[in-house]
């Protein structure tokens, strides 16, 4: 790191580092300890750098040695302590980490025995007891592997462990750390003598030999499948990121279903159902945030796992912070939108027939009606299993629901019922108010509007129109073969070009004749 710094502090700093390499000169992992003290040097001048201020001066130096303390200091530490009166010590800086000198699969559980200077071993008891009845401890540990960074510096691990950051404590570490990996290599050293004797011992060499084989590759396929694990976690995180970027943005167009139903993008359908109440974009910034970051982790760390690169440091737990942001306006999002779903309303009226007595009830498409050019439109969508159609004009055109039930007399009869919700029941009636549909009677033919409308930038909450025919059992209904273009779900209607016969059964309506 390269700093700005005055002449004096420039001085003084040198001097000081040289008092560092006078105290431990005689020490052999001199160069570990000096290094990590420079680190922290760095780290202390760093954080008092700003926008307006960017050269380092004498005060900075002198409140680094203060806290790093002189060598000198810590000579007669031991004796000045048993003779100084107990005063309450300042409480050090603790942080999060993964501990990598006492692991047994990433570090979490050490770390956090090491924070809260408890055994690793009922850390890991508090993981493993869910797993046994089946809880949550493995999502737990994952999640925690993911946001916890690793303590790969003497700075972290003293963070770790809440231990003050000056050099006696970063010599210590040092040393400790040097002595631990000493210990390790000569461990290692005697069980490579003691296995070499004994495979010149006689016959137990045989089996050691094919031992160290079995766990030579084991280790080898634990390495390759950690590799392929980080290749299906890239593929699969990539993809997830691919495909919430395309449904986000609505890259890709209009989305087919199986029947040919064309579908509108996400933007569209947003701005179709809370448009009038929130941006998109704020929705959609919402989206990436809450979906897109765990794919994000996912390809992070499938491609740590495969180049095996240094981890980032704090980018788990930025985006964990991020994600519960997200988390939050999401909820706060919801709650928002089922307000202005909250209270329904609905307003029915019967409509008259000329001859409800007729044997057969005609059921035709109002020519006049303004939606009949849309009648075989093809950009349409689905909301609350209502296709919906936006008009040139920006007008809202749905479907009505038409449903036959059979009369309780001898008459046709057909009801008409307009619903809406709202923040409250008033706005649902206006809503109800504001919807345009018109319905014709002329003899026994029932003149059907294709489309109710709402205004223009009106967004849908709720508005439907349903259409109840009550026909008596026995008699018929002719559907014009224009209805067929409006796609109703009516299973009894087959065929798409023609007049459709009707008639009421105990089973219901059946088809029973086709007119050309």
């Amino acid at each position: 790191m390269v700093f700005h710094i005055d002449e004096d502090a420039y001085l003084l700093l040198s001097q000081y580092f040289e008092d560092l390499r006078k105290h431990f000169s005689k020490l052999e992992e001199r160069q570990e300890i000096y290094n990590d003290i420079e680190v922290r040097i760095s780290e202390i001048l760093q954080e008092r750098l700003s926008e307006t201020k960017q050269v380092i001066t004498l005060e900075d130096i002198k409140e680094v040695i203060q806290v790093m303390g002189q060598p000198w200091q810590f000579e007669t530490e031991g004796k000045e302590q048993a003779e100084a009166p107990v005063e309450p010590e300042e409480k050090a800086t603790k942080r999060f980490f993964r501990n990598p000198d006492d692991k047994v699969i990433g570090g979490v559980c050490s770390g956090l025995g090491a924070y809260f200077h408890i055994d690793p071993v009922w850390v890991r008891l508090i993981f493993v007891i869910p797993i046994i009845f089946g809880g949550f401890g493995v999502l737990l540990y994952l999640i925690l592997w993911i946001v916890m960074p690793e303590a790969t510096t003497t700075t972290d691990k003293l963070l770790m462990r809440g231990e003050k950051i000056n050099i006696s404590n970063i010599e210590k570490s040092v040393r400790d750390e040097i002595g631990g990996l000493r210990d390790k290599l000569g461990s290692m050293a005697s069980d490579s003598v003691s296995a070499i004797r004994r495979a010149g011992a006689g016959s137990s060499s045989f089996f050691e030999v094919i031992g160290q084989g079995i766990v030579s590759v084991l280790a080898f396929l634990w390495k390759v499948v950690i590799v392929l694990t980080g290749i299906f976690l890239i593929l699969l995180g990539l993809g997830f990121l691919i495909a919430l970027l395309a449904f986000t943005f609505g890259w890709t167009g209009e989305l087919m279903s199986d029947n040919d139903i064309v579908i509108l993008s996400f933007p569209r359908m947003a701005e179709l159902l809370l448009g009038c109440n929130m941006p998109v974009a704020y929705l959609q910034i919402i989206l990436l945030i809450v979906l897109g970051i765990p794919f994000f982790m996912l390809l992070y760390n499938g491609a740590r796992m495969v180049f095996r690169f240094e981890r980032i440091k704090y980018l788990g737990l930025t985006m964990f912070n991020i994600w519960v942001v997200g988390i939050v306006f999401l909820v706060f999002f919801t709650l928002s939108t089922y307000k202005l779903y909250k209270t329904g309303d609905e307003k029915r009226m019967e409509v008259t027939l000329e001859k409800p007595g007729a044997d057969t009830l005609f059921l035709k498409l109002r020519a006049e009606d303004p939606g009949m050019k849309y009648l075989e439109y093809e950009k349409y969508t689905f909301v609350n299993d209502l296709r919906t159609i936006i008009s040139d004009e920006g007008e809202l055109y749905i479907v009505p629901k038409i449903r036959f039930e059979e009369s309780s007399d001898s008459l046709f009869s057909v009801t008409q019922t307009l619903l809406a919700r709202g923040k409250s029941q008033l706005e649902a009636q206006q809503r109800i108010a504001q919807i345009r549909y018109q319905l014709a009677t002329m003899g026994s033919t029932l003149m059907i509007g294709p489309y109710a409308r709402l205004p223009k930038g009106e967004c849908w909450r709720g508005q439907t129109v349903n259409l109840v025919i009550n026909v008596p059992k026995g008699k018929f209904v002719q559907i014009d073969g224009r209805f067929h273009d409006l796609k109703p779900d009516w299973y009894y209607l087959r065929n798409s070009t023609v007049e459709s016969t009707l008639v009421m059964t105990e089973n219901g309506m059946e088809e029973i004749s086709n007119v050309r």
